[in-house]
């Protein structure tokens, strides 16, 4: 029986619940306030954002509602769910969108950015309604147990594991090349410099090896959304093979507090690897 009065899970889920609300909201202000962020990359992350803010809001307190008697859980576990997904699907469509353009630089280039972009956020939001949201509240609320068994199986091999490979595999690959990218621009800078150019003259391979630190920022990204989700997926494996009472309540604590770390994590690594938004964070904490 799930133990209502665990003070620590309720402690530091709000803990994180906070973090979650504030610097979502902060990036998505930011990006929405400052001319200069509105770029093709931030727009991702202010979707992500969106996805993490929407996490931070419904998560703990669809639970907390839940566990009063005060809310039916035909409504908040659906939504609870989507908004979850909709986190993983933002990722996964960021993580998609940097591997083309710094393993693909040219042909990326030459496609029309907008179009592009609206596409990937476009599908991030609308594949996990449609794939996961409505049939799940329709056999959720209806208590068709023996089809919802087989839409946990469906579900980890053609919704869950998919990305969570995806994810894995691409930023690896795309860690690894921007690693190379990055010594190749400091072997043509030193050159320059040697050479007798200015700093001014290499400019623009400086700003060409500022991609390596997004990519690093990226990387930690996913690997705390691998950690999170790794539970997700242990227990959807467990539904599956029929053996989720060996699950306890003290994972699904640990799987929960991990899923609203994932969203509370995202801003804050934005805000002290991605270079613009850290320039406008120092801009705003000065203004205060």
């Amino acid at each position: 029986m799930e133990s209502v009065g665990d003070v620590s899970f309720w402690v530091f889920g709000g803990f994180f619940s906070i973090l979650t609300v504030l610097g979502n909201s902060l990036m998505m202000y930011l990006i929405i306030s400052r001319k200069r962020l509105r770029n093709t990359i931030n727009w991702f992350l202010f979707s992500l954002a969106v996805a993490d803010l929407s996490v931070g809001l419904t998560y703990l307190p669809s639970l907390a509602c839940e566990s009063a008697s005060f809310c039916s859980k035909c409504v908040t576990t659906p939504v609870r769910w989507l908004f979850l997904n909709l986190s993983m699907t933002n990722l996964c469509a960021l993580t998609v969108d940097r591997y083309m353009a710094i393993v693909t630089p040219l042909k990326y280039a030459k496609h029309k950015a907008k179009r592009r972009h609206v596409f990937f956020i476009s599908a991030a939001w609308i594949l996990p309604f449609i794939l996961h949201f409505v049939p799940f509240a329709w056999m959720y609320c209806t208590r068709m147990y023996t089809l919802l068994n087989i839409f946990y199986a469906v579900v980890l091999f053609a919704f869950k594991l998919p990305p969570y490979l995806v994810l894995f595999t691409v930023c690896l690959r795309t860690l690894y090349i921007a690693h190379r990218q990055k010594n190749r621009y400091s072997i043509r800078l030193s050159q320059l410099q040697f050479n007798g150019f200015s700093l001014n003259d290499s400019k623009c391979i400086r700003l060409r090896s500022r991609v390596t630190l997004f990519s690093e920022a990226l990387g930690i990204i996913v690997f705390i959304f691998l950690i999170c989700y790794a539970i997700d997926i242990a227990r959807l494996l467990c539904f599956s093979l029929k053996c989720i009472n060996y699950i306890t309540w003290d994972v699904v604590y640990v799987q929960r507090i991990l899923f609203i770390c994932n969203s509370a994590s995202n801003p804050f690594i934005y805000g002290f690897l991605k270079r613009d938004i850290r320039c406008e964070l120092k801009r705003l904490i000065r203004r205060v």
